[in-house]
C-alpha cells in the first residue's frame, strides 16, 4: 500500500514529497532513506542512505539492506 502512494506522488512529478511520505517524518533516523532509484525491470523504488542500500524490517524500522540487491 505504501509502495502504491509513493508510485503515486512520484509519477506526479512530487519527487521530494514522495521521500518524505516514505520517511514518516524520521528523516533524521539513522538509517532513514535519503534518495532512490526506481528499478527499471520492475518499477519499484530501492531506497539508498548514503551509498548503502536500506530496507525496511519486520518493526517498520529502516535497516541497511541484507544481501546483494535481486530486482
Amino acid at each position: 500500500m505504501e509502495d502504491d502512494e509513493f508510485m503515486a506522488l512520484y509519477n506526479a512529478g512530487k519527487f521530494k514529497e514522495a521521500l518524505t511520505f516514505i520517511n514518516g517524518g524520521k528523516e533524521k533516523a539513522k538509517y532513514s532513506p535519503s534518495r532512490y532509484a526506481i528499478d527499471k525491470k520492475i518499477g519499484k523504488p530501492v531506497f539508498y542512505r548514503g551509498n548503502k542500500r536500506v530496507e525496511r524490517d519486520e518493526n517498520g524500522e529502516w535497516q541497511p539492506a541484507k544481501g546483494k540487491y535481486e530486482g
